[in-house]
């Protein structure tokens, strides 16, 4: 796989266009602005705060069809949890901007379902809602702001740091959201869709990386990490190409779940469709030195690695 002479992906050459308008400000605060998972501002005291946001749009990242309102709203905050793990830090407050379709019935109900999903995220890692807004519109929209925090002097995970020669590990199975979603979007949660219940949770519920986040960060021979949400394809090759570098994946079927592997049977689309560029995974993609030693990372259990970064580049 190339870094190539062009921007990874049309986001990312949009995102450069975007930076190019408002400039390149900077008050001496900021140790990390756009173009990595988080912003990071250092504070009094040798802290810092990480700040993160994400939207999700109803039809475009969720459908009602298959999620309940609770899944959509934890699922909501998982997205932004995950960059925050990608950077090594641990959440510390959200505040939530919800757009609401208010001609629908029953609104203040599901309101309060998607807010049960957002406690629920809350209370298993231990931050509060500090604040938001609600507003009406066409569709369901949900604006989530995530401030995460760093021990004082703590360093910070960031994209760049890769060396050549470094090895690429992922902290799960990419593809598993993917081929939930096909699931979801062919059979809903019921009849087929019941003999895939790991790919399907993989959808609805991920687990973001937050304590592995943190070892990673205390960990020397770790790199650089970015949060695994756009597919394994896009999220190499932005990653190859902060660092200019190339990057040789491996193609391992022997590292896919039984489940993936009885569902492209079952639908005859090749494992590596989902494998390779799906999407939402909320994993962590890290690159560490060929010496890294997995086994002395708490949490680091199940992580695999995937391939090796390179200053060969091809075409």
């Amino acid at each position: 796989m190339s870094n190539g002479n062009k921007y990874p992906s049309n986001e990312y050459e949009l995102l450069r266009g975007l930076q190019e308008i408002i400039g390149e400000f900077s008050n001496g605060k900021y140790e990390v602005s756009i173009g990595d998972d988080a912003a990071v501002r250092r504070c009094a005291g040798n802290e810092k705060l990480v700040l993160t946001t994400d939207i999700s749009v109803e039809n475009v990242d969720f459908k009602l069809d298959y999620m309940s309102f609770r899944e959509i709203g934890y699922r909501a905050m998982v997205s932004n949890l995950s960059d925050c793990a990608a950077m090594g830090a641990l959440p510390d407050s959200a505040l939530i901007q919800l757009t609401f379709p208010s001609e629908k019935t029953g609104i203040r109900e599901s309101i309060s379902e998607i807010y049960h999903g957002f406690a629920d995220a809350c209370r298993k890692w231990h931050f509060p809602i500090v604040g938001g807004d609600l507003s009406s519109g066409p569709v369901w929209s949900i604006g989530i702001t995530l401030l995460g925090s760093l021990e004082n002097g703590a360093r910070v995970l960031k994209r760049s740091g890769v060396c050549h020669g470094d090895h690429l590990w992922v902290s799960g199975v990419p593809g598993l959201s993917a081929a939930g979603l096909e699931i979801l979007s062919r059979w809903g949660r019921d009849g087929d869709a019941l003999q895939f219940p790991q790919l399907i949770r993989a959808h609805v519920s991920p687990e973001p990386r937050i304590d592995l986040g943190v070892q990673l960060r205390k960990t020397t021979a770790v790199h650089a990490a970015m949060d695994l949400s756009d597919g394994l394809s896009k999220d190499c090759r932005t990653l190859a190409y902060e660092n200019n570098l190339g990057i040789i994946l491996k193609r391992d079927a022997s590292l896919v779940p039984v489940e993936m592997i009885k569902l492209s049977d079952f639908l005859r689309i090749p494992w590596e469709k989902w494998y390779f560029h799906g999407g939402e995974e909320y994993e962590l993609l890290f690159a560490a030195s060929a010496d890294f030693k997995p086994e002395t990372v708490d949490g680091v259990s199940g992580s695999v690695c995937i391939g090796m970064f390179t200053k060969e580049v091809s075409d």
